[in-house]
């Protein structure tokens, strides 16, 4: 009985045994797990802690950062408010300096118009130009050609010239044997048939159809004279008709020019041939003139110009023509 009870008491006492094995197995467990668990918590804070002091480094370091980035910025702001009044002001002389810019556009727009006007005009101006250019370089290329023709003249005339001047000096000759001939004509006249007062200061001239004058006898269309009679005595100072005569240097009449036959009364009457006549009241001192159509009949030569009147013969001069 005491054996079974012993026996019992060591089954209870391992089975007591066993149970505290479990027990301290399972709380050691237990503990061993919390400190796995408390050690890697606290590991893990103990990083935490390290990175929440490096955090708040980097976080002090960004504050120091953001104010010194806000004390350049609020110096900036200050800088800039300042440079705002600054443009505000220029903004003011721009929009000013923009007012008289657009005056002095539409200033330049009105010039501008009329100076689109003024080229148009210039630009008909210089067609006209362009057209007056041709017409002058026509006229040039004809004045070349006439130039030409100018010169190939020009000595023809030399040589004529050359022959003129001894013709002429051939003339002078003959013009002083006929001027000593006129001269005895002349006082024969006057002795054959004095008027009893007489014409002198003669102009002569040849013109052309244009009333331009000329010297040359295929070229002149009329010649005029005109002349003095001075000094006429009172018994003749009433109307008179006064005769013009053309003669050759030799005396003899132009056949070629149409005359009318007039009797002129002197001591011894004398038959004339005229080629003009008019009829005036003297007086003491006149002018007359008178001419006729030479009709390019005349040839080149020396010409005897005589003036009558109804009492007689008044006087004569002498004329070339070339």
């Amino acid at each position: 009985m005491k054996f079974q009870n012993e026996r019992y008491q060591d089954t209870s006492d391992t089975s007591v045994f066993k149970k505290l094995t479990w027990v301290f197995g399972i709380l050691f467990f237990v503990a061993f797990v919390a400190a796995i668990y408390y050690g890697s918590r606290t590991t893990h804070l103990a990083n935490d802690k390290s990175n929440l002091a490096l955090n708040l480094e980097d976080l002090d370091q960004q504050k120091m950062k953001l104010e010194n980035d806000l004390t350049v910025l609020d110096s900036n702001y200050q800088v800039q408010i300042s440079t705002n009044d600054t443009l505000s002001s220029t903004l003011q002389d721009r929009l000013k300096e923009v007012d008289k810019l657009k005056a002095r556009v539409w200033s330049a727009k009105q010039n501008l118009a009329k100076s689109e006007e003024e080229n148009q005009a210039i630009n008909d101006k210089l067609a006209q130009l362009e057209t007056l250019k041709a017409d002058l370089e026509s006229d040039i290329a004809s004045l070349n050609e006439t130039n030409e023709e100018l010169i190939a003249t020009n000595e023809e005339i030399s040589a004529d010239l050359e022959m003129s001047k001894k013709q002429t000096d051939d003339l002078n000759t003959k013009l002083t044997v006929m001027t000593e001939e006129n001269q005895k004509l002349v006082s024969r006249l006057r002795t054959l048939a004095p008027a009893g007062f007489i014409a002198n200061n003669f102009t002569v001239t040849a013109a052309k159809k244009n009333d331009k004058l000329t010297a040359k006898a295929n070229r002149a269309e009329t010649i005029n004279i005109s002349f003095d009679i001075n000094d006429v005595p009172q018994e003749f100072q009433d109307e008179e008709e006064i005769y013009l005569v053309l003669t050759k240097s030799d005396g003899q009449p132009i056949q070629a020019l149409p005359t009318k036959e007039v009797e002129v009364a002197s001591v011894d009457p004398v038959n004339i041939k005229v080629v003009d006549r008019t009829k005036t009241t003297l007086k003491d001192r006149q002018n007359i003139e008178m001419s006729f159509d030479a009709d390019r009949d005349l040839e080149s030569g020396l010409y005897n110009v005589l003036v009558y009147a109804d009492h007689g013969f008044l006087g004569s001069t002498t004329f070339q023509l070339r």
